[in-house]
């Protein structure tokens, strides 16, 4: 039975690479992509600077890997005079290749998002955000095989009559973001507690997706919720629950998990430490996840997706690894004012 399942799971990923095309790309961590989660949380961070890289491997017990690699980096400007408001402005980009065909999607997005304080306080803020984006698809024909090449001799294949000067495909697209932020600091020094929920909608406009130029063949708007807090238990320990929805066609994700923090910093501050959560992805895997926080700067993340679908005969429950890394930085009197936000 486990021979038939894995060339089934092939020939589906296969389908999935061609037909299954309007789907975008995806991460367990996806709380370390905000960009990708929504346009709105684009400067919304300590510091002046942010850089976010993330890379993923699927697949590899079935076929060729499938792998994707997504860097983001956005800036904070926080508003002259009494008021706390800011704004933010970044870029966006993603590789992501798929199996034999080598299907390549590349994103490249720029984002703009602003941030009004609601109090006197500087602990409530509602922000809004918009991403324009440029993608690129491609495929590489050299490792497929068609029907009309195979010859009676094994090995020994004929020049197929297929078309495979359609290689790609480029298009624009639209996508917006809102997102509601609460922050308990102590001392304003601190983020004791904080709160924040968020919705976004991606390829807003429908964008033609094709090979072939067909007008009917349109990207699928991608709608994303979100929530999530960090909830301080002790000078030793938080929490940081989050939960995420996403549709796009007849495509749907929830992921939900919490990490538990543990302070290793013995003045009892924030600058080191260590996270350990499971995560589900509903339906389809279970995720093991941990975090590392190195200085006031610096995290990296590192999980492993276990497969729990109904493809676990043929992929023996193995997912990939995903990896994490998070820089924020500061630079000197760019911003004459601090607005504090949520480490992650």
């Amino acid at each position: 039975m486990k021979n038939f399942y894995k060339p089934l799971l092939f020939l589906c990923l296969c389908f999935l690479s061609f037909s299954s095309i309007g789907q975008d790309i995806h991460f367990s961590q996806f709380y370390t992509a905000p960009l990708l989660q929504n346009p709105a949380n684009a400067g919304f961070f300590n510091c002046d600077y942010r850089l976010v890289s993330n890379y993923k491997m699927q697949w590899r017990s079935v076929t060729v890997p499938y792998k994707t690699f997504h860097v983001s980096g956005d800036i904070k400007k926080i508003s002259k005079g009494k008021k706390n408001d800011f704004f933010g402005i970044g870029m966006d980009a993603s590789v992501d290749r798929a199996g034999d065909s080598r299907f390549t999607t590349t994103q490249l997005g720029v984002v703009g998002s602003l941030h009004h304080c609601l109090d006197a306080f500087g602990t409530s803020y509602i922000g809004g955000g918009l991403m324009i984006g440029l993608n690129n698809g491609s495929i590489d024909y050299t490792n497929l095989l068609f029907s009309d090449q195979y010859t009676s001799v094994p090995s020994v294949y004929k020049q197929t009559a297929e078309d495979i000067s359609l290689n790609q495909y480029n298009f624009f697209d639209i996508s917006i973001g809102g997102a509601y932020n609460f922050i308990e600091t102590v001392k304003k020094k601190t983020v004791r507690n904080s709160f924040n929920i968020g919705g976004a909608i991606y390829h807003i406009n429908r964008p033609t997706k094709s090979f072939l130029s067909d007008p009917a063949s349109k990207v699928y708007r991608r709608y994303v919720i979100h929530t999530g807090a960090n909830l301080h238990a002790s000078q030793r320990f938080e929490f940081y629950p989050r939960l995420q929805f996403s549709i796009q066609g007849s495509s749907h994700e929830y992921l939900i998990g919490s990490f538990l923090r543990v302070n290793l910093d013995k003045m009892n501050n924030t600058n080191y430490g260590i996270y350990f959560g499971p995560w589900y992805r509903i339906g389809d895997a279970l995720i093991f996840v941990t975090r590392f926080d190195i200085g006031e700067n610096l995290s990296f993340g590192l999980n492993y997706d276990i497969n729990m679908s109904k493809l676990t005969e043929a992929s023996n429950s193995k997912g990939g690894p995903e990896l994490s890394i998070l820089y924020i930085g500061c630079i000197p009197s760019f911003n004459k004012k601090t607005v504090f936000c949520p480490r992650f």
